[in-house]
């Protein structure tokens, strides 16, 4: 325990390790403590339940480079998950999203998020198996399928207990963090001031890409394990890297790219790069990409898009389709170093705007045939485009 001049002795008496962070090293949950030190309380120490103090992290407010790396970060914390109870698996229904344990060699438990895929039951059309009772407490026996968001089975479906499964807790922004967040924002602000006048948008934009740099250089932690992502890059756009686009369309016109953003790390814990295309005013909707920098985030974002148990819509009801994956390319990298080509929207729409709808409701039924007609549209399109270009060469 450092010995700072910050008292945070009150904030240590009045919580215990009742919140939830997603680690860096192996990306799964652990109940954890924070505590702020330092003078002026501008570094967080995270402390693990069941660990030794030199399990420790450390992060320094003066770390964060934008505010885009500071609010995934926050965005690592959370309530911590209750476990489901024998009693309480009806509150488990396909589509949830729930906190749940895998096992691995060495007799390892880790936890991870997960969306429920299915309830499999042998007593159709009834839900959940029906209880058992042993020794007097009744035990339940309903196997629920599993579709990983992170962790070793990221994309896969395992069948997985009660004892398995945690819920996840509404929660409002712990004070300790909200302290050390604002702090670290006056840090990024002060900072911000100091850059030299006239920088270019690309260079704005390279300053903003921070947030793909390797979190073990960004922040650097006492007695913690480097974090290591496959195909992760540490470069700027416009320089050598492997960045990766969704092209997501059918997006309502009002919709912001923090909106996306912040729904997409919600639901999947992935962190990424919205960037929202302009409209023509008579166009009812508008189109997106998703950029990431981690080939394997790209795969897991891709089929969490793709899901057939669900959707992604707007509360108009407009469902989103998210119709190509790539690398980017000179075209992309051309057009994120043009604010006239390419627009970063940060206002407008919030994320509770959208929402999932699950197989087998009416939602979802209306999401699907709106999807599909979409779907017959840009077809159509596309061969309206292919007869103008053979009648534009015909007629050079």
């Amino acid at each position: 325990m450092s010995s700072s001049g910050y008292d945070n002795s009150s904030d240590e008496a009045e919580k215990g390790y009742d919140m939830e962070f997603r680690s860096y090293p192996d990306d799964a949950w652990y109940s954890v403590r924070v505590l702020l030190e330092g003078e002026f309380g501008d570094k967080l120490r995270v402390k693990y339940d069941n660990f030794p103090d030199d399990h420790d992290n450390v992060f320094l407010a003066e770390s964060f480079k934008s505010e885009d790396e500071l609010y995934d970060f926050i965005g690592r914390f959370r309530k911590v998950s209750d476990q489901l109870q024998d009693a309480e698996c009806h509150k488990v229904v396909k589509g949830m999203r729930v906190c749940a344990s895998d096992s691995f060699g060495n007799d390892e438990t880790l936890f991870y998020d997960a969306i429920v895929d299915d309830v499999r039951t042998t007593h159709l059309p009834v839900l959940h198996k029906k209880h058992s009772i042993v020794n007097g407490q009744e035990e339940c026996e309903c196997p629920f399928l599993l579709f990983w968001l992170h962790g070793p089975n990221v994309g896969n479906v395992t069948n997985k207990g009660v004892a398995n499964i945690c819920l996840l807790q509404d929660s409002k922004l712990q004070p300790i963090l909200a302290s050390f967040m604002e702090i670290a924002l006056q840090k990024i602000e002060k900072a911000s001031h100091k850059s030299v006048s006239g920088t270019s948008f690309t260079g704005g934009l390279r300053q903003r890409k921070c947030a793909w740099q390797s979190i073990s250089k960004l922040w650097p932690s006492e007695g913690g394990t480097e974090v290591h992502c496959e195909n992760r890059q540490d470069t700027d756009v416009g320089g050598d890297k492997n960045f990766y686009i969704i092209l997501v369309q059918n997006l309502e016109k009002e919709l912001s790219s923090a909106a996306v953003s912040e729904f997409i790390h919600k639901q999947t814990s992935i962190a990424v790069q919205v960037y929202i295309f302009p409209s023509l005013p008579w166009e009812p909707y508008t189109n997106g990409v998703i950029m990431l920098d981690c080939k394997k985030d790209l795969e897991q974002l891709f089929g969490f898009l793709h899901n057939p148990n669900h959707l992604i819509v707007s509360l108009n009801g407009r469902p989103w389709v998210a119709t190509e994956k790539m690398s980017m390319n000179d075209h992309w990298t051309s057009m994120l170093e043009s604010p006239n080509k390419l627009l970063n929207r940060r206002g407008g729409g919030f994320s509770n705007e959208l929402k999932v709808v699950c197989s087998g409701t009416e939602e979802y039924k209306k999401a699907k045939e709106l999807r599909d007609l979409f779907l017959q549209f840009i077809d159509h399109v596309k061969g309206l485009y292919m007869k103008l270009r053979m009648e534009e060469r015909s007629i050079s």
